[in-house]
Protein backbone atom coordinates (compact mmCIF):
# COMPACT_ATOMS: atom_id res chain seq x y z
CA UNK A 1 0.00 0.00 0.00
CA UNK A 2 1.07 2.93 -1.10
CA UNK A 3 -1.22 5.80 0.66
CA UNK A 4 -0.52 6.22 4.45
CA UNK A 5 -2.38 10.20 4.61
CA UNK A 6 -4.39 12.19 2.95
CA UNK A 7 -5.08 15.65 3.20
CA UNK A 8 -9.06 16.38 2.58
CA UNK A 9 -9.91 19.81 1.34
CA UNK A 10 -13.91 19.93 1.62
CA UNK A 11 -15.40 18.38 4.44
CA UNK A 12 -19.06 18.09 2.47
CA UNK A 13 -21.22 14.66 1.73
CA UNK A 14 -18.49 13.90 -0.71
CA UNK A 15 -15.38 14.85 1.29
CA UNK A 16 -15.94 13.26 4.07
CA UNK A 17 -17.39 9.76 2.72
CA UNK A 18 -14.05 9.49 1.24
CA UNK A 19 -12.69 10.54 4.72
CA UNK A 20 -14.81 8.03 6.18
CA UNK A 21 -13.74 5.15 3.64
CA UNK A 22 -10.20 5.59 3.77
CA UNK A 23 -10.06 5.89 7.42
CA UNK A 24 -12.14 2.28 7.71
CA UNK A 25 -8.97 1.29 5.49
CA UNK A 26 -6.31 2.65 8.57
CA UNK A 27 -5.49 5.45 6.13
CA UNK A 28 -4.43 8.82 8.29
CA UNK A 29 -6.77 11.65 7.06
CA UNK A 30 -6.67 15.43 7.57
CA UNK A 31 -10.37 16.90 6.82
CA UNK A 32 -9.76 20.73 6.03
CA UNK A 33 -12.62 23.43 4.86
CA UNK A 34 -12.89 26.96 4.64
CA UNK A 35 -15.89 26.87 7.39
CA UNK A 36 -13.82 25.70 10.42
CA UNK A 37 -16.63 23.97 12.12
CA UNK A 38 -17.32 21.72 9.17
CA UNK A 39 -13.74 20.78 9.25
CA UNK A 40 -14.04 19.89 12.81
CA UNK A 41 -17.05 18.06 12.57
CA UNK A 42 -15.76 16.02 9.64
CA UNK A 43 -12.71 15.46 11.54
CA UNK A 44 -14.76 14.15 14.61
CA UNK A 45 -16.39 11.49 12.34
CA UNK A 46 -13.50 10.73 10.30
CA UNK A 47 -10.35 10.42 12.58
CA UNK A 48 -10.65 12.51 15.93
CA UNK A 49 -7.09 11.59 16.96
CA UNK A 50 -5.15 12.35 13.80
CA UNK A 51 -2.47 14.76 14.47
CA UNK A 52 0.42 16.07 11.67
CA UNK A 53 2.93 18.58 12.08
CA UNK A 54 2.46 21.59 9.40
CA UNK A 55 5.12 20.58 7.45
CA UNK A 56 3.86 16.82 7.08
CA UNK A 57 4.01 15.53 3.95
CA UNK A 58 0.71 14.01 2.69
CA UNK A 59 0.55 10.84 -0.27
CA UNK A 60 -3.01 12.26 -1.75
CA UNK A 61 -4.47 15.91 -1.74
CA UNK A 62 -8.18 15.65 -2.38
CA UNK A 63 -9.71 18.52 -3.79
CA UNK A 64 -13.47 18.47 -2.87
CA UNK A 65 -14.43 22.35 -3.27
CA UNK A 66 -17.60 23.76 -5.42
CA UNK A 67 -16.23 25.04 -8.86
CA UNK A 68 -16.07 28.11 -7.87
CA UNK A 69 -13.18 27.66 -5.36
CA UNK A 70 -11.42 25.22 -6.90
CA UNK A 71 -8.43 27.62 -8.54
CA UNK A 72 -7.87 29.77 -5.91
CA UNK A 73 -7.52 26.64 -3.43
CA UNK A 74 -5.74 24.28 -5.65
CA UNK A 75 -2.79 27.19 -5.93
CA UNK A 76 -2.63 27.17 -1.64
CA UNK A 77 -2.29 23.69 -1.42
CA UNK A 78 0.45 23.54 -3.98
CA UNK A 79 2.01 26.06 -2.00
CA UNK A 80 1.38 23.86 1.64
CA UNK A 81 1.80 20.42 -0.29
CA UNK A 82 4.88 20.62 -2.78
CA UNK A 83 5.29 16.34 -3.49
CA UNK A 84 2.01 15.25 -3.10
CA UNK A 85 -0.72 14.16 -5.87
CA UNK A 86 -3.76 16.41 -6.14
CA UNK A 87 -6.87 14.63 -7.02
CA UNK A 88 -10.40 16.70 -7.72
CA UNK A 89 -13.96 15.05 -7.22
CA UNK A 90 -15.89 17.92 -9.25
CA UNK A 91 -18.99 16.86 -11.19
CA UNK A 92 -17.39 18.94 -14.20
CA UNK A 93 -13.84 17.83 -15.71
CA UNK A 94 -13.41 21.01 -18.70
CA UNK A 95 -12.87 23.72 -16.92
CA UNK A 96 -11.14 22.77 -13.42
CA UNK A 97 -8.29 21.31 -16.17
CA UNK A 98 -8.10 24.70 -17.24
CA UNK A 99 -7.40 25.95 -14.40
CA UNK A 100 -5.19 23.46 -13.21
CA UNK A 101 -2.90 24.24 -16.45
CA UNK A 102 -2.24 27.33 -15.30
CA UNK A 103 -0.04 25.68 -12.68
CA UNK A 104 2.31 23.80 -15.41
CA UNK A 105 4.42 22.55 -12.71
CA UNK A 106 1.52 20.18 -11.29
CA UNK A 107 0.16 18.89 -14.13
CA UNK A 108 2.07 15.18 -13.84
CA UNK A 109 0.74 15.35 -10.52
CA UNK A 110 -2.91 16.29 -11.19
CA UNK A 111 -5.27 13.80 -11.55
CA UNK A 112 -8.86 14.67 -12.30
CA UNK A 113 -11.54 12.31 -11.16
CA UNK A 114 -15.26 12.27 -10.36
CA UNK A 115 -17.34 9.73 -8.32
CA UNK A 116 -20.37 8.93 -9.66
CA UNK A 117 -22.28 8.69 -5.69
CA UNK A 118 -23.41 10.88 -3.78
CA UNK A 119 -27.07 11.47 -1.97
CA UNK A 120 -29.72 14.43 -1.92
CA UNK A 121 -28.37 15.69 1.26
CA UNK A 122 -25.25 17.51 1.80
CA UNK A 123 -23.15 17.96 4.63
CA UNK A 124 -20.41 15.67 6.50
CA UNK A 125 -23.60 14.58 8.78
CA UNK A 126 -24.49 12.61 6.18
CA UNK A 127 -21.52 10.89 5.25
CA UNK A 128 -21.53 7.37 4.65
CA UNK A 129 -18.24 5.32 4.41
CA UNK A 130 -19.67 2.73 2.17
CA UNK A 131 -21.19 5.79 -0.57
CA UNK A 132 -18.84 4.87 -3.56
CA UNK A 133 -18.47 0.50 -3.26
CA UNK A 134 -19.23 -0.82 -6.59
CA UNK A 135 -19.73 2.72 -7.75
CA UNK A 136 -17.81 3.47 -10.66
CA UNK A 137 -15.24 6.30 -10.36
CA UNK A 138 -14.41 8.43 -13.92
CA UNK A 139 -10.73 9.10 -14.16
CA UNK A 140 -10.13 12.06 -16.73
CA UNK A 141 -6.23 12.86 -16.69
CA UNK A 142 -4.72 11.97 -20.01
CA UNK A 143 -0.54 10.55 -20.56
CA UNK A 144 0.30 13.79 -19.53
CA UNK A 145 -0.10 12.41 -15.65
CA UNK A 146 3.06 10.89 -14.12
CA UNK A 147 2.82 7.35 -13.12
CA UNK A 148 3.18 7.52 -9.38
CA UNK A 149 0.30 9.97 -9.35
CA UNK A 150 -1.96 7.54 -11.54
CA UNK A 151 -1.19 4.50 -9.27
CA UNK A 152 -1.87 6.49 -6.09
CA UNK A 153 -5.58 8.00 -7.73
CA UNK A 154 -6.12 4.13 -8.72
CA UNK A 155 -5.48 3.19 -5.37
CA UNK A 156 -7.29 5.71 -3.54
CA UNK A 157 -10.08 4.90 -5.90
CA UNK A 158 -9.79 0.85 -5.09
CA UNK A 159 -9.62 2.15 -1.32
CA UNK A 160 -12.83 3.66 -1.50
CA UNK A 161 -14.15 0.14 -2.88
CA UNK A 162 -15.24 2.30 -6.67
CA UNK A 163 -14.49 1.00 -9.88
CA UNK A 164 -12.38 3.08 -11.94
CA UNK A 165 -13.21 4.31 -15.75
CA UNK A 166 -11.11 6.34 -17.82
CA UNK A 167 -12.91 9.40 -19.91
CA UNK A 168 -11.85 12.19 -21.86
CA UNK A 169 -12.61 15.47 -19.83
CA UNK A 170 -14.98 16.35 -22.73
CA UNK A 171 -17.22 13.13 -23.16
CA UNK A 172 -17.60 13.15 -19.18
CA UNK A 173 -19.19 16.61 -19.07
CA UNK A 174 -21.58 15.72 -22.19
CA UNK A 175 -22.22 12.16 -20.59
CA UNK A 176 -23.27 14.37 -17.21
CA UNK A 177 -25.35 16.77 -18.99
CA UNK A 178 -27.55 13.76 -20.04
CA UNK A 179 -27.41 11.54 -16.74
CA UNK A 180 -27.36 14.24 -14.16
CA UNK A 181 -27.25 17.78 -14.87
CA UNK A 182 -30.47 17.37 -17.19
CA UNK A 183 -32.29 14.95 -15.16
CA UNK A 184 -31.66 17.28 -11.74
CA UNK A 185 -33.08 20.75 -13.49
CA UNK A 186 -36.69 18.48 -14.30
CA UNK A 187 -36.73 16.83 -11.24
CA UNK A 188 -36.35 20.57 -9.31
CA UNK A 189 -38.85 21.92 -12.19
CA UNK A 190 -41.28 18.95 -11.44
CA UNK A 191 -41.50 19.38 -7.84
CA UNK A 192 -41.62 23.22 -7.59
CA UNK A 193 -45.11 22.79 -9.48
CA UNK A 194 -46.17 21.72 -6.04
CA UNK A 195 -46.08 25.20 -4.88
CA UNK A 196 -49.17 26.83 -4.52
CA UNK A 197 -50.97 23.56 -5.78
CA UNK A 198 -54.16 22.45 -4.05
CA UNK A 199 -53.20 21.59 -0.45
CA UNK A 200 -55.42 18.68 -0.63
CA UNK A 201 -53.51 16.91 -3.43
CA UNK A 202 -50.11 16.66 -1.23
CA UNK A 203 -51.35 14.49 0.96
CA UNK A 204 -52.36 11.70 -1.91
CA UNK A 205 -48.41 11.59 -2.91
CA UNK A 206 -46.93 8.74 -3.80
CA UNK A 207 -43.89 7.01 -4.04
CA UNK A 208 -43.81 7.66 -7.68
CA UNK A 209 -43.78 11.23 -7.47
CA UNK A 210 -41.35 11.15 -4.67
CA UNK A 211 -38.81 8.58 -6.32
CA UNK A 212 -38.65 11.22 -9.95
CA UNK A 213 -38.51 14.25 -7.75
CA UNK A 214 -35.78 12.77 -4.84
CA UNK A 215 -33.02 14.70 -6.07
CA UNK A 216 -34.79 17.78 -6.01
CA UNK A 217 -33.92 18.39 -2.17
CA UNK A 218 -30.14 18.83 -3.83
CA UNK A 219 -27.99 22.26 -2.65
CA UNK A 220 -28.57 25.04 -4.57
CA UNK A 221 -25.55 26.30 -3.95
CA UNK A 222 -23.58 23.84 -5.44
CA UNK A 223 -25.71 23.02 -8.18
CA UNK A 224 -26.11 26.58 -9.33
CA UNK A 225 -22.14 26.15 -10.16
CA UNK A 226 -22.48 22.82 -11.88
CA UNK A 227 -25.23 24.02 -14.02
CA UNK A 228 -24.06 27.39 -15.15
CA UNK A 229 -20.41 25.77 -16.05
CA UNK A 230 -22.29 22.94 -17.67
CA UNK A 231 -24.41 24.82 -19.52
CA UNK A 232 -22.94 24.43 -22.89
CA UNK A 233 -23.23 20.47 -22.58
CA UNK A 234 -26.99 20.72 -20.76
CA UNK A 235 -28.46 23.32 -23.76
CA UNK A 236 -28.76 20.85 -26.42
CA UNK A 237 -30.22 18.10 -24.22
CA UNK A 238 -32.85 20.56 -22.85
CA UNK A 239 -33.72 20.89 -25.79
CA UNK A 240 -34.25 17.57 -26.99
CA UNK A 241 -36.09 16.94 -24.40
CA UNK A 242 -38.45 20.22 -25.07
CA UNK A 243 -38.95 19.44 -28.66
CA UNK A 244 -39.91 15.77 -27.61
CA UNK A 245 -42.49 17.02 -25.07
CA UNK A 246 -43.71 19.59 -27.92
CA UNK A 247 -44.24 17.18 -30.27
CA UNK A 248 -46.52 15.00 -27.76
CA UNK A 249 -48.57 18.25 -26.12
CA UNK A 250 -51.32 18.47 -28.86
CA UNK A 251 -51.45 14.39 -29.60
CA UNK A 252 -51.67 13.35 -26.01
CA UNK A 253 -55.14 12.15 -26.03
CA UNK A 254 -54.21 9.39 -28.29
CA UNK A 255 -54.22 6.19 -26.47
CA UNK A 256 -51.45 4.42 -29.30
CA UNK A 257 -48.99 7.67 -28.74
CA UNK A 258 -49.62 7.31 -24.77
CA UNK A 259 -48.37 3.95 -24.83
CA UNK A 260 -45.74 4.66 -27.23
CA UNK A 261 -44.32 7.04 -24.78
CA UNK A 262 -44.52 4.83 -22.14
CA UNK A 263 -43.14 1.86 -23.93
CA UNK A 264 -39.80 4.10 -25.31
CA UNK A 265 -39.46 4.82 -21.25
CA UNK A 266 -39.44 1.17 -20.76
CA UNK A 267 -37.07 0.67 -23.36
CA UNK A 268 -34.86 3.38 -22.08
CA UNK A 269 -34.89 1.51 -18.61
CA UNK A 270 -33.86 -1.61 -19.52
CA UNK A 271 -30.58 -0.20 -20.70
CA UNK A 272 -29.60 0.94 -17.07
CA UNK A 273 -27.09 -1.68 -15.67
CA UNK A 274 -28.13 -3.01 -12.66
CA UNK A 275 -26.12 -3.51 -9.16
CA UNK A 276 -22.41 -2.82 -9.04
CA UNK A 277 -22.89 -1.89 -13.06
CA UNK A 278 -23.61 -5.51 -14.53
CA UNK A 279 -26.71 -6.20 -17.14
CA UNK A 280 -30.17 -4.94 -16.24
CA UNK A 281 -31.70 -7.34 -13.60
CA UNK A 282 -35.04 -8.48 -13.31
CA UNK A 283 -36.61 -8.51 -9.81
CA UNK A 284 -39.12 -10.17 -8.10
CA UNK A 285 -41.05 -7.81 -5.46
CA UNK A 286 -42.90 -9.02 -2.46
CA UNK A 287 -45.01 -6.32 -1.44
CA UNK A 288 -45.75 -7.13 2.79
CA UNK A 289 -48.71 -5.01 4.36
CA UNK A 290 -48.27 -4.13 7.64
CA UNK A 291 -49.65 -2.71 10.58
CA UNK A 292 -48.63 0.67 11.67
CA UNK A 293 -46.99 -0.15 15.30
CA UNK A 294 -43.80 -0.42 16.29
CA UNK A 295 -41.32 -3.38 15.70
CA UNK A 296 -43.07 -4.15 12.36
CA UNK A 297 -40.39 -3.66 9.85
CA UNK A 298 -37.51 -5.92 13.05
CA UNK A 299 -39.92 -8.64 12.96
CA UNK A 300 -39.84 -8.65 8.93
CA UNK A 301 -35.94 -8.25 8.40
CA UNK A 302 -35.66 -11.23 11.64
CA UNK A 303 -38.23 -13.39 9.56
CA UNK A 304 -36.18 -12.77 6.37
CA UNK A 305 -32.51 -13.64 8.10
CA UNK A 306 -34.17 -16.77 9.30
CA UNK A 307 -35.17 -17.57 5.79
CA UNK A 308 -32.07 -17.24 4.79
CA UNK A 309 -32.76 -15.03 1.80
CA UNK A 310 -30.90 -11.72 0.44
CA UNK A 311 -32.75 -8.73 -0.05
CA UNK A 312 -31.21 -6.48 -2.93
CA UNK A 313 -33.38 -3.49 -2.46
CA UNK A 314 -36.22 -2.37 0.79
CA UNK A 315 -39.34 0.49 -0.26
CA UNK A 316 -41.46 1.94 2.68
CA UNK A 317 -44.70 3.59 1.81
CA UNK A 318 -47.03 4.49 4.39
CA UNK A 319 -50.31 7.04 3.79
CA UNK A 320 -50.83 9.42 6.69
CA UNK A 321 -54.19 8.45 8.57
CA UNK A 322 -54.21 5.11 7.34
CA UNK A 323 -53.37 2.24 9.97
CA UNK A 324 -51.80 0.51 7.30
CA UNK A 325 -48.18 0.35 5.30
CA UNK A 326 -46.51 -1.45 2.80
CA UNK A 327 -42.83 -3.03 3.01
CA UNK A 328 -41.53 -3.77 -0.58
CA UNK A 329 -39.03 -6.10 -0.47
CA UNK A 330 -36.96 -6.35 -3.81
CA UNK A 331 -35.21 -10.36 -4.60
CA UNK A 332 -33.21 -11.26 -7.43
CA UNK A 333 -33.49 -14.97 -7.01
CA UNK A 334 -36.99 -16.43 -8.09
CA UNK A 335 -36.25 -19.71 -6.20
CA UNK A 336 -35.55 -17.58 -3.48
CA UNK A 337 -38.29 -15.43 -3.56
CA UNK A 338 -41.25 -18.23 -3.49
CA UNK A 339 -39.20 -19.78 -0.37
CA UNK A 340 -39.23 -16.71 1.12
CA UNK A 341 -43.38 -15.75 0.11
CA UNK A 342 -44.09 -18.87 1.60
CA UNK A 343 -41.96 -18.62 5.09
CA UNK A 344 -43.52 -14.78 5.13
CA UNK A 345 -47.19 -16.31 4.36
CA UNK A 346 -46.56 -18.95 7.12
CA UNK A 347 -45.33 -16.57 9.58
CA UNK A 348 -48.74 -14.97 9.24
CA UNK A 349 -47.76 -11.73 7.30
CA UNK A 350 -49.93 -10.42 3.98
CA UNK A 351 -47.39 -10.73 0.98
CA UNK A 352 -47.90 -10.16 -2.80
CA UNK A 353 -45.30 -11.01 -4.89
CA UNK A 354 -44.86 -9.05 -8.45
CA UNK A 355 -42.10 -8.43 -10.86
CA UNK A 356 -41.00 -6.24 -13.11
Amino acid sequence: MAISSVKIVGSGLIGTSIGLALSARDIRVQMSDLQPAAALLAQSLVDDDARFENNHAFDVVVLAVPPSAFKDVLAQEIELNTLSTFVDILSIKTKPLLDVELFQEILPRYVGTHPMAGREVAGAQSARGDLFVGRPWIVTSGNVVSKKSGDLAAELISLCGAIAVQMDPHEHDQAMALISHTPQLIASILAAQLVGSNTKWLGLIGQGFKDVTRIADSDPQLWKEIISENAENIVPVLSAFRKKLESIESELSNPSLAQSIIESGNAGRKLIPGKHGSAARTYIYLHIVIDDKAGQLAAIFNDCAKADVNIEDVSIEHTPGQNTGLVTLSILDLGKAQILEEFLRTAGWKVHSTSN
